[in-house]
């Protein structure tokens, strides 16, 4: 059974990697999903900017920081990021709230 739970959206969030901020997301949605007796979390983004290079690419995990929502989407593992305009998909393996 597949049922659709939450959406989350957020204009701006900011990009940890190894507890330091390395960069920002904008236009990100969030989608909890309740599949197989267990959330999965999907979601997508419209730009992701960085300064670090091993980090703009598929296939990176980052925490992604959604501080109007005040959730914290950990282990996001990035599937694809459109080369010109910065937008992606991304899985994440929980999320965390935060005060």
């Amino acid at each position: 059974m597949i049922k659709m739970e939450r959406t989350y959206g957020c204009f701006s969030a900011n990009v940890l990697a190894e507890g330091k901020q390395i960069g920002t997301m904008e236009g990100i949605y969030l989608t909890q999903w309740f599949v197989k007796n267990k959330y999965r979390f999907t979601g997508s983004f419209n730009r992701y900017l960085t300064n670090e290079p091993k980090y703009y690419q598929p296939g990176v995990t980052v925490d992604v920081v959604l501080p109007e929502k005040q959730i914290i989407v950990k282990n996001v593992f990035i599937e694809w990021i459109r080369e010109s305009s910065g937008s992606g998909t991304f899985n994440a393996e929980r999320i965390e709230s935060y005060i």
